[in-house]
């Protein structure tokens, strides 16, 4: 008979346990209606704080999913899971040593060479010579725990590249928002001690040892707890791609120099961290790593060989292991777990095969229920295991404890996991207080949750002091350099920001202009919104476009195509997904209110393509948001980043853009051959694209004519829109990277520096058009677009090949 789970918050009366008593007392006030309000607050504000998740698979990263209610957990009942996971991470950092040292608890038959040996992440390579200095191979440590109706048992460890921390920090800042009334007045423990232990650990004590975070990149399927994790700790983020190995040093590339790396915090599997050593086919990681870290002139935190001990395999063996090691008894038991190499445990689990869950000691590979396995099925299981039963463990399964969660219905209860993390502290261990709650979709979780919960811990812990501020003796602060990957996706997100509040200034004077004449009978404003469409594909590089389209058909699809079509270069929807995808992949340089920005703009766009019809009050609008959003954006990366060279980057791709929008809208609306009364009409949409109208008419109100608008927007250094301005941003901006001013900038300079808007206005007797303006356009195009190539080259690192990739790197 499968017992009753244990209820977290009620006991068997169905009394509310202590700590509960708060969120009991919001539970009944609130009601279904309420509680479905704090679920929309939550992701809400997961949302505008750009918390994502990037499941395997999947083409983009996923807002998290997190429940609004915390698992509440006593500090006296914590006290004894810390000890016990403060335990358990230092028995697994004593058996790592040993087995990667002399290995005596294989030899004294503690533990059968099989289990180690015959583990994918035993490495044989990192084995300590004799007579090396003792080295800790764990830094941080993770531990999944469920309560079954016997109490707490570790599901298993997670000692790899543990992955959640950073994110039961994000949950903390959203849960303490949906239930601030209650978050000041329960007495939980904080989390920042655990993130300030972390520094402590990884300095040792010293302030000159240079340490990165290594990633797998991007698109791994925690990139965003990777991108929290260095703003908490205060380190660069890095690829594999970025750091080289010489003379037996490890080093990173900065713009224009090398930085040594004393300590390596990974986030990437360790058989992807040296493809010399390691995996050949890895482009994630560093060559000569492994050799580096062997000869003790980096060190790699967690140690590389520390997978061997995520091996379910050695469950078994830990209690004796623990005794034999630590002269202690296992305080926190693991799963009954039977290691399928040992004939007795074999025998165990063919006698029991339908009672228990079947786990491939391998890591990347999904248990099997034995339950729900036919008859045929589990033969044919059974004789898999029994071809090679050290590759496999078996397990019974845990019945998990319940706590309430949001549904549609209100609050259910639901199973629920935790896992908890652990970090070296001297000679001890500091433990987060709480973790990372989940609620699985099995019993035995192997991956990141698909619901997370917050962990209150409620009681404050008498043996921790506040932490103070301490005086320290200023010195010469070390350089933090800006990687090349870094230099050119801050360059990148420059030129989408502006790329994209460009595009939507066009298409709000287009979408303004056809309101005012697609039905008008007005022949001006009919040969003005013919003009502007043509000038629209051509500016944004979507042509044939509108010149395509019969004289009578609606050009509305294509205009709504350019509004939000993200897989089509040149469209609003492009330029701002791009430039999220430049965001995230440098999440750890921006401040947090930019996700607050780009999350609303993607959604405004979403929800215009999603409209069957839109009309154009609906695009007005949406655009307008849009440009309020950019607008943000721009405030935010002009007042929030310091000015170092990523910023001069970002600065540089915003200049490059902005000017290149201007000479093509230029090149775009005044160079052909006069549209008669249209042309009042057109050379006013460019000074609102331009966003010059008002200075524009101000300023020449009595001289009529195109020169002083090409005086406006390409000499006037004081104008922010126009040319001359951007280059002498530019200027400024190259003068402080590393290295001399491209040759094709004083070439843009000396073609501006000698132009003549008089003389450009003047049309062609011929033919009406205006050579000298398109010529002149022509060559600022082409000199900006060389600088373009010119920075790239100096600055950012060449593109590595295809390689193989994981998603799951670093998930573990």
């Amino acid at each position: 008979m499968i017992p009753a789970p244990y209820d977290e918050m009620r006991d068997a009366a169905g009394t509310v346990r202590a700590p509960w008593t708060g969120l009991a007392g919001v539970l009944d006030g609130a009601g279904p209606a309420g509680l479905l309000a704090r679920r929309a607050d939550t992701l809400r504000l997961l949302a505008d704080d750009g918390v994502a998740y990037h499941p395997p698979g999947a083409e983009s990263e996923q807002l998290w999913e997190l429940d609004p209610l915390p698992l509440v957990l006593d500090g006296a009942e914590w006290a004894g899971l810390e000890r016990g996971v403060a335990q358990r991470a230092e028995l697994l950092d004593r058996l790592l040593a040993d087995l990667y040292g002399p290995r005596a608890t294989i030899t004294r038959g503690l533990l059968p060479v099989e289990v180690v040996d015959g583990h994918p992440g035993y490495l044989h390579g990192w084995r300590r010579p004799a007579g090396a200095p003792p080295r800790r191979e764990l830094f941080l440590s993770g531990a999944d725990l469920g309560r079954s109706p016997d109490g707490w048992t570790v599901l298993g460890d997670r000692v790899q590249a543990p992955s959640g921390a950073g994110y039961a920090m994000a949950n903390r800042r959203v849960v303490a928002r949906v239930l601030s009334a209650l978050h000041r007045r329960s007495r939980i423990r904080r989390l920042g001690p655990f993130f300030e232990a972390v520094r402590a650990g990884l300095q040792a004590g010293r302030d000159d040892r240079r340490i990165v975070l290594l990633h797998p990149g991007p698109d791994s399927e925690t990139a965003y707890e990777q991108a929290l994790l260095s703003s908490l700790l205060g380190l660069p983020l890095v690829l594999g791609s970025e750091l080289t190995v010489r003379d037996g040093r490890l080093w990173q590339h900065s713009l224009g120099r090398l930085d040594p790396v004393d300590v390596v915090l990974r986030r990437l599997d360790a058989d992807w961290c040296d493809p010399l050593d390691l995996r050949p086919d890895s482009r994630l990681g560093v060559p000569g790593l492994l050799e580096a870290a062997r000869l003790g002139t980096v060190t790699v935190l967690n140690g590389l060989g520390a997978g061997v001990a995520e091996n379910p395999g050695l469950q078994p063996f830990l209690p004796a292991l623990c005794r034999a090691l630590l002269d202690e008894d296992l305080l926190l038991p693991s799963v009954p777990t039977w290691w399928c190499g040992d004939p007795a445990s074999l025998a165990h689990v063919r006698a029991h095969l339908g009672e228990l869950v079947l786990t491939p000691v391998a890591p990347g590979r999904a248990p099997v229920r034995g339950a729900d396995l036919d008859p045929a099925a589990r033969a044919a299981l059974l004789a898999r295991i029994e071809a090679e039963p050290h590759a496999w463990a078996a397990q019974r399964e845990v019945v998990l404890s319940t706590a309430p969660v949001v549904t549609d219905a209100g609050a259910e209860p639901r199973a629920v996991t935790l896992r908890t993390f652990a970090v070296a502290s001297g000679e001890g261990w500091e433990v987060l207080d709480g973790g990372l709650g989940a609620v699985p979709t099995a019993g035995l979780d192997d991956g990141v949750a698909t619901l997370a919960k917050d962990v209150w811990v409620v009681g404050e812990r008498a043996d921790r002091a506040a932490p103070g501020v301490q005086d320290e003796v200023l010195g010469a602060a070390r350089p933090t350099g800006v990687s090349p990957r870094v230099a050119e996706d801050l360059f990148w997100l420059g030129r989408y920001a502006e790329r994209a509040e460009d595009t939507a200034r066009l298409l709000r004077a287009v979408t303004d202009r056809w309101a005012d004449f697609r039905t008008s009978p007005e022949p001006a404003g009919a040969g003005a919104l013919r003009a502007l469409l043509a000038a629209t594909s051509e500016i944004t590089r979507t042509t044939p476009g509108f010149a395509a389209l019969p004289a009578d058909e609606d050009p509305g699809p294509e205009l709504h195509s350019l509004l939000y079509d993200r897989n089509r270069p040149g469209a609003l929807g492009f330029a701002v997904h791009r430039l999220t995808r430049a965001a995230q992949a440098v999440r750890e340089q921006l401040s947090t209110d930019t996700w607050l920005v780009l999350g609303r703009l993607d959604t405004v766009l979403q929800r215009l393509a999603a409209a069957p019809e839109p009309d154009t009050g609906d695009v007005s609008e949406a655009l307008n948001r849009v440009l309020e959003g950019l607008l943000a954006l721009a405030g935010i990366t002009a007042e929030s980043l310091v000015r170092d060279d990523g910023w001069r980057l970002l600065d540089a791709g915003r200049r490059v853009e902005r000017a290149q929008h201007v000479v093509a809208l230029l090149a775009a609306t005044l160079c052909d051959a006069p549209r008669g009364p249209a042309d009042r009409l057109v050379v006013e949409s460019v000074t609102i694209v331009a966003e010059s109208v008002i200075t524009h008419r101000r300023r020449n109100a009595g001289r009529p004519g195109i020169a002083p608008l090409l005086e406006l927007l390409l000499a006037d250094r004081d104008n922010p829109r126009a040319v001359a301005h951007q280059l002498d941003r530019l200027a400024d901006d190259l003068a402080h990277l590393p290295g001399a001013v491209p040759a094709s900038f004083d070439a843009a300079v000396a073609r501006l520096a000698g132009a003549d808007p008089a003389a450009l206005a003047v049309r062609d007797t011929a033919d009406g058009t205006r050579p000298a303006l398109r010529a002149l356009l022509a060559g600022l195009g082409a000199d900006l677009d060389r600088l373009a190539e010119d920075v790239a080259a100096a600055h950012f690192a060449p593109r590595p090949g295809p390689h193989a990739y994981d998603p799951l790197l670093g998930a573990s």
